[in-house]
């Protein structure tokens, strides 16, 4: 599954996002995700808390194994706020998470010797364009 943050700078999109997204991810069964954040604004300490007590925990449960997280260098605040809750979850977190600046090289880790990365990067790219859409009703959000 491919996740890529489009909320533009209100982060009160933020946790609704999150939360369709874990129950998008739990419906489906996901095993391996990229979750690119390059430009998602800065994570408030409010954020932070509410993804290590109430999100993360969720996410732990489900049966993903592998995680790329996409971060360009230009974001140390958040990429320091995302390792510091990864280690603090450490204890209870069975997934592989790796760190990258962008998003094909992520998908390369994460799908090594996928035969389809080139088709599946051009199609990440020709999608990027797409309008905004809004939660699909059976997902739980209306």
């Amino acid at each position: 599954m491919r996740m890529e943050w489009v909320g533009g700078s209100d982060m009160r999109r933020l946790r609704p996002a999150l939360e369709q997204l874990q129950k998008l991810a739990e419906h489906l069964r996901i095993r391996i995700g990229i979750l690119d954040l390059g430009d998602l604004p800065d994570i408030s300490a409010y954020d932070q808390i509410w993804l290590g007590t109430h999100w993360m925990p969720k996410l732990w449960a489900m049966p993903l194994k592998h995680m790329s997280i996409v971060i360009p260098a230009s974001q140390v605040y958040n990429q320091q706020s995302i390792e510091l809750l990864l280690h603090m979850a450490r204890p209870f977190s069975k997934h592989g998470v790796q760190f990258f600046r962008s998003a094909p090289t992520a998908m390369a880790w994460l799908l090594e010797y996928e035969p389809r990365l080139p088709e599946l990067l051009a199609e990440w790219e020709s999608d990027s364009s797409l309008p905004l859409s809004e939660p699909c009703a059976r997902y739980g959000r209306r």
